[in-house]
């Protein structure tokens, strides 16, 4: 004789096969969208991690000495700028808001570099200027007078390096935490 299974379908396990990895459907409407938020920010790192270094050395008057001058004295007062403006921006909006307006203005400048100054570069790039700063300066301001040659370019290294370190690892993460409960989390 065989015996009915009464048991709440509650208590059933989870289904084995080939979608047992995936996690359940109440959750996959929050996971599978930061998901590819998530995708999509590190696509766009990839991007502009590879892209900043190569514009920069390769620019006219510029090389790899212009590297370190930029991560010091550009990046380095950017980021703590960044840092004070973030806070403010925290005070007077919610963290959705502030994920929204932070990344709008990074793809807002974006397109306007790959638009508008990267093919307008040799007409707004002071060189006849900066070739006679390096005529009556010495050899030791090339790598400066070379970031203010290229200064549109020295601009994208600056936002390419905090969009790694800005959209990846604080907005994304603080918009995660938002959205997602400690039970989710789980």
């Amino acid at each position: 004789m065989t015996q009915l299974n009464t048991a709440d379908a509650t208590d059933a396990p989870a289904p084995k096969g080939l979608l047992s990895w995936l996690p359940p459907a109440n959750e996959r409407k929050k996971l599978l969208p930061l998901g590819m938020i998530f995708f999509c920010i590190l696509f766009n790192y990839t991007i502009l991690r590879d892209t900043k270094d190569v514009l920069m050395v390769t620019a006219k008057g510029s090389g790899a000495e212009v590297i370190p001058f930029l991560k010091t004295y550009v990046n380095l007062p950017a980021a703590i700028g960044f840092t004070v403006g973030y806070s403010k921006l925290c005070d007077k909006m919610s963290q959705k808001n502030v994920f929204n307006t932070i990344t709008a203005s990074f793809l807002t400048f974006f397109a306007l570099f790959a638009l508008v100054l990267y093919p307008a570069s040799s007409v707004i790039h002071p060189h006849a200027f900066c070739d006679m700063l390096l005529t009556s300066l010495p050899a030791g301001f090339s790598a400066p007078i070379a970031i203010l040659r290229n200064w549109s370019f020295a601009l994208f290294y600056v936002m390419a390096e905090m969009w790694g370190s800005v959209v990846v690892s604080l907005l994304f993460w603080s918009f995660a935490n938002q959205v997602t409960t400690v039970e989710e989390a789980k």
